[in-house]
């Protein structure tokens, strides 16, 4: 367990329905963000240790460190023709292994640290995924376009489809040892009071000026945050960002907030953090007596 301060949340007080606009494109923006007292970030290692499964400890913690040795050597040329099948063959065997899965992935990262476009870390309290499917349909069109939208949507409307979760895959890249500078603080879900929950919406994520729409949470002592300390180049850390069942409309939300931290017991000299983000949707089909039913 480590002592850290994380910022984003939003103030006890706050009563709105919706979080205010963020636009990241413009630096002179006021930020309502609060900072609050450090908060125990515990140690996820000893809480996944001797547990059933993967895909039980992932199901019931939206959150899993799984063993991943990847064959990508080039982080910008390899996607498409190793990485994406890697990650389908963990999703089907490791997280939903005996469940019918159609898995939708593109070749495009998110590449943070050392080394990439991207040289900032994401280092307040948010949840990248909202909290309903037509939501997520607005993100597609965000991030994708109308049309595409739309397929989503058509696609999860199947009868044959019970559900989908929407996974964001995290791994350090390129690092000579194991990562002790900005490691990733998760957030249990079922930790999180649905209240405590407000939609949140950004400009300057999505392309061309597209509003996206996210969630933003306020601070709850009794939320409780893991990390998982360490983490090396042959491991990988899976959460889900999103998560929608037809038959279960009330089911309590499974965002895992997250957020990178400073560990202040990391050494000065820690090798600076370079890391990649992999998002997946993963639609959950229904048994087949279900289906014919």
């Amino acid at each position: 367990m480590v002592i850290a301060t994380l910022s984003g949340f939003l103030p006890l007080d706050f009563a709105g329905e919706a979080a205010p606009l963020i636009d990241l494109s413009n630096p002179t923006a006021p930020d309502y963000r609060h900072k609050y007292p450090p908060v125990e970030i515990r140690d996820a290692r000893e809480l996944q240790h001797g547990t059933e499964s993967e895909a039980t400890f992932f199901a019931r913690h939206g959150f899993v460190l799984l063993s991943h040795a990847t064959a990508v050597t080039d982080w910008d040329a390899d996607i498409g023709s190793i990485y994406l099948a890697e990650i389908e063959e963990i999703i089907r065997k490791r997280l939903f292994p005996g469940r019918r899965v159609e898995v939708q992935q593109s070749p495009n990262l998110l590449r943070r640290g050392r080394g990439t476009s991207t040289p900032f870390y994401a280092d307040g309290v948010h949840s990248d995924g909202p909290r309903t499917a037509e939501a997520y349909a607005l993100n597609v069109a965000a991030f994708a376009s109308e049309e595409g939208a739309q397929w989503w949507r058509t696609t999860y409307d199947r009868d044959d489809v019970a559900g989908f979760v929407s996974i964001d895959f995290w791994r350090t890249t390129n690092m000579r040892g194991p990562l002790q500078h900005m490691p990733l603080a998760l957030c249990e879900p079922n930790s999180v009071d649905p209240a405590d929950m407000v939609p949140s919406s950004m400009v300057g994520v999505a392309p061309h000026g597209r509003t996206s729409h996210h969630l933003a949470m306020r601070y709850n002592p009794r939320q409780r945050w893991y990390f998982y300390p360490e983490v090396t180049t042959d491991e990988l850390i899976a959460f889900k960002l999103s998560e929608f069942w037809k038959d279960d409309e009330t089911a309590h939300p499974q965002n895992v907030f997250h957020s990178a931290f400073l560990d202040l017991e990391a050494p000065s000299d820690a090798e600076e953090r370079q890391s990649c983000e992999h998002r997946v949707g993963v639609l959950i089909l229904r048994d087949d007596s279900i289906a014919q039913g």
